[in-house]
């Protein structure tokens, strides 16, 4: 008897509801579309992994319009492509509405501070101008002073991209979403777009979490608990303890454009409708710029008298 090969072990078996095809697909995809009548569908099994979904705000035509004010507006990029954009015949090879998977944590902090504290105070001194005349005037003068101490710290929201699709660069740009407006999970939400279950590790994203919260706590000493008007930290251990997270999808737009040989991939933020990334950039523009910099830099030489 002959063998049947199993689907490996990242696909899954799927049943199209709509007209009963049978394929395999990407098991880390929340939602696929069905390959025989492009019907979106959504794994209601898996389904069970998400907590929320923070629904898109900017359309994808809106999101069309950002990405082509992006482009034109990027003075590095090349002049043509720049000219399509401001004509509106820009156009993506393909934009796709992405819900990207987030760990949201809720945690605690204990933190031990060590620090020199810098405390302002004003003096009146009398001096006099340069016609004589006596003037007053305030001095500030500054006492530094050793302080330790202990801070305390509730974190609710923290955003760790779970998704290993976006670079880390581009997780910073897109920045954070505004989870008051996130509702329960509904398949009938992730329909129409693209979704994707988590596929980083749970003790990578929980170091993540513990890294990024700790870095944050440092800024919050410095601003908010620390006195006096000068800081310099000596010494700073914070501990922090993750209660839990919620898996929670959030809204990108995903565009792709293909410019002399080359795939550029920009992102549009899909509740604040921010772009990020880098459209094409013209190598004519750069190396012009690197010539004229480098011809001032050889004028200024010449005319300091460095080579006299």
């Amino acid at each position: 008897m002959p063998t049947v090969d199993r689907p490996p072990a990242n696909v899954a078996a799927t049943r199209c509801p709509s007209c009963g095809a049978a394929f395999v697909a990407d098991a880390a995809a929340l939602s696929t579309a069905c390959a025989w009548c492009g019907s979106r569908l959504v794994d209601a099994a898996t389904a069970q992994a998400v907590d929320r979904v923070v629904p898109f705000r900017v359309t994808a035509r809106a999101a069309q319009q950002r990405l082509r004010a992006h482009v034109a507006d990027a003075f590095w990029a090349p002049r043509a492509v720049r000219l399509l954009a401001r004509t509106g015949q820009l156009r993506p090879e393909e934009l796709r509405g992405v819900l990207v998977p987030y760990f949201v944590y809720a945690a605690s902090t204990q933190a031990k501070w060590r620090a020199r504290i810098g405390v302002d105070w004003w003096r009146t001194e009398r001096t006099r101008d340069r016609e004589g005349k006596s003037v007053t005037r305030r001095v500030r003068e500054t006492e530094w002073f050793d302080a330790q101490g202990t801070a305390v710290g509730e974190i609710d929201g923290h955003h760790v991209c779970a998704s290993t699709t976006l670079t880390g660069p581009e997780v910073a740009r897109l920045g954070r979403f505004d989870l008051g407006l996130a509702v329960g999970f509904d398949p009938r939400l992730a329909a129409g777009f693209a979704a994707e279950l988590p596929t980083r590790a749970r003790a990578e994203l929980d170091a993540d979490a513990r890294a990024t919260i700790r870095r944050a706590e440092l800024r919050r000493l410095a601003k908010d608990v620390l006195p006096g008007e000068h800081h310099d930290v000596v010494a700073h251990d914070c501990e922090v303890s993750l209660r839990g997270f919620d898996v929670v999808l959030m809204p990108v737009w995903v565009a792709t454009y293909r410019h002399a040989g080359r795939v550029h991939r920009l992102l549009v933020h899909g509740q604040r409708g921010d772009c990020v990334g880098r459209p094409p950039i013209s190598t004519a523009k750069v190396s012009l710029a690197a010539m004229t910099v480098a011809a001032i830099v050889l004028a200024l030489l010449w005319w300091g008298g460095a080579w006299s």
